[in-house]
């Protein structure tokens, strides 16, 4: 018996000594990357194309190393110095569905897409690679991003888009925070939008498990502006 209770405590304490801290490796920041995937059925390619820094990280922060979910496509966040897999997260992209059209097989395009992570507090090596329907690499592409790089846009601080909370349960480390954007609203049909957000929440709670775990949201209805209505 002591033997065993010897093997569970130096278990344990080798699953404490790889708990990953947010706080060591990242700022209550957002790093919102914009790549470029290019290519056709045959031949893909990945472009770095902005880097730029936003107010607060509403992510997880637990778990870091961890995949949420399997997609085509994979975020690997290294700690420079270390190597260490400090951040992983997966997506799925509208460029590889487009990958197997008729089109992609006759003519190159590129296509933007845009990702949101943790803004590290040194620097890092980022590693996105996007996969096959078979999980074989199709590209990849590495580049070391510096948290005080002046190439790094600021966003989000001068020019904050009108909002109204519908539902504010607590701060976004606590809750999951769900944004209603005002697609298909004119700016002069702001007081229906609000209206209809109000009316989407009361329903998404009026159905489980999102009735008993209301608590742990906030919805955020965001007047951003359609230039046509409907």
């Amino acid at each position: 018996m002591k033997h065993i209770c010897c093997i569970i405590l130096c278990f344990c304490t080798s699953i404490g000594s790889f708990a990953q801290n947010f706080a060591d490796y990242f700022q209550n920041k957002t790093l919102r990357v914009d790549y470029i995937f290019t290519g056709d059925a045959t031949q893909q390619a990945i472009y770095l194309d902005e880097l730029s820094q936003l107010p607060t990280w509403a992510g997880r922060q637990h778990h870091l190393s961890e995949l949420p979910l399997e997609g085509n496509g994979q975020i690997i966040v290294k700690d420079l110095a270390s190597k260490q897999c400090i951040y992983k997260t997966s997506f799925s992209s509208l460029f590889q569905e487009w990958l197997s059209t008729d089109e992609a097989k006759e003519t190159a395009k590129g296509f933007e897409n845009t990702f949101l992570l943790p803004y590290p507090k040194q620097p890092v090596e980022v590693e996105v690679t996007l996969y096959s329907p078979r999980k074989k690499t199709m590209a990849t592409y590495k580049h070391i991003v510096r948290p005080d790089d002046i190439l790094i846009h600021k966003r989000g601080v001068s020019h904050v888009t009108p909002h109204r909370y519908m539902l504010q349960s607590g701060n976004e480390k606590d809750c999951i925070d769900v944004a209603i954007l005002a697609e298909g609203y004119t700016e002069k049909e702001m007081d229906i939008f609000y209206q209809d957000a109000q009316r989407t929440c009361e329903s998404l709670f009026s159905y489980e498990p999102f009735r008993s775990m209301k608590g742990k949201f906030n919805i955020v209805a965001v007047a951003s502006p359609s230039t046509d209505s409907g």
